[in-house]
């Protein structure tokens, strides 16, 4: 019987915890619920590439570096009129390339669902140009998943566990950041 994928273990282990934050995030069917959703995305992105921007890429990923969408969300934010969170604690993860793998497992993991809610955005009269220019740009880019599943699949030497933790705990930080939008007034 063939090994099952490092995707899948990951999958498998972040079934409960992605499941909670798209529990979290909702349908944002209506203006007041996109703006709970832009705190929340805000306040995590930021905390996340505070992260991102202070790791040691190791050299097999190969020119990999992650996507940057803070700013654009802050041009959303502007659009709409709504002011940002509090920051967040950057998620408390190891410098170690499994925990850098467990991070980038949740982020490019959202570019998929990143569809979905531009979609939905639209539907709300939001657009590239005003109030989702983050999912418009996140949307567009259909090649970073399946060259992110291939960085997984062949990094020598890693322990899953460990990339995990590290995707849990990503997992986590975004929760806390759409709890907090979610007691903010819309």
């Amino acid at each position: 019987m063939p090994e099952r994928s490092r995707r899948a273990q990951l999958r498998e282990s972040t079934l409960q915890a992605h499941a909670s934050l798209d529990r979290m995030v909702g349908s944002f069917d209506n203006p007041g619920a996109y703006r709970n959703y832009l705190r929340g995305i805000s306040t995590f992105r930021e905390a996340v590439e505070r992260k991102l921007v202070s790791t040691v890429w190791p050299e097999r990923c190969d020119g990999w570096h992650a996507e940057m969408f803070s700013g654009l969300i802050a041009d959303d934010l502007r659009d709409l009129d709504v002011t940002p969170q509090p920051s967040l604690d950057a998620p408390d993860l190891e410098r170690s390339p499994e925990a850098l793998l467990g991070l980038l497992y949740v982020l490019e993991g959202s570019a998929l669902g990143s569809r979905v809610l531009y979609k939905r955005a639209q539907q709300l009269g939001f657009s590239a140009d005003f109030g989702a220019r983050h999912l418009a740009v996140q949307s567009r880019r259909s090649d970073r998943w399946p060259a992110f599943l291939a960085l997984l699949e062949s990094a020598d030497a890693i322990d899953m566990e460990r990339v995990a933790t590290a995707s849990r705990v990503t997992f986590e930080t975004a929760e806390q950041a759409f709890r907090q939008a979610s007691h903010e007034p819309a």
